[in-house]
């Protein structure tokens, strides 16, 4: 194979691994077909019926827009979104899993989603906890995480990828 075949092959290896790696996302998605108030109960159902405690719930579009007046974000919600709402979550069995296998890890508690609402429409956006973990002897418990969130957002009546 002459040195121009050679590097087309390289780089073409080397793109389909930027591919891979690409769909490996920090983020886990998911789009439920209703507006915020069905999908906030809908969310807090699922993850209460799954072991984990919601103990904070946040009007962060509500919150930021009432005191826009005095803060003056620049292009502040941009994309139109009708409300985006955070709930912060917990398991305690995961958190203590965490401590003990590497301190520093369990900073990545509390747990939270974020809901964005666009008209009856809302996608539910999960920072996936072994992005952190991954390099520490907590890994399998920031793996056991995602597993057990991801498991949990998908059993929401309606819910798809996207």
């Amino acid at each position: 194979m002459n040195r121009k075949g050679l590097i087309g092959v390289v780089g073409g290896g080397l793109g389909l691994l930027g591919i891979a790696v690409a769909q490996a996302s920090a983020f886990f998605v998911e789009t439920v077909p209703m507006a915020m108030p069905a999908a906030q109960k809908a969310v807090i159902r699922a993850l209460s019926s799954h072991h984990f405690k919601v103990v904070m719930k946040l009007d962060i579009l509500h919150l930021i827009a009432a005191k826009q007046k005095i803060l003056h974000v620049p292009d502040f919600n941009k994309p139109g979104f009708t409300d985006v709402r955070a709930l912060v979550f917990c398991n305690p069995f995961l958190f203590s899993g965490l401590l003990n296998h590497a301190w520093k890890a369990a900073s990545v508690c509390p747990l939270n989603v974020t809901l964005y609402s666009k008209a009856a429409k809302t996608t539910v956006v999960f920072p996936k906890r072994s992005v952190y973990t991954r390099s520490t002897a907590a890994r399998a418990v920031g793996g056991k995480i995602d597993r057990m969130v991801i498991d949990t957002l998908r059993t929401i009546p309606g819910s798809h990828p996207g």
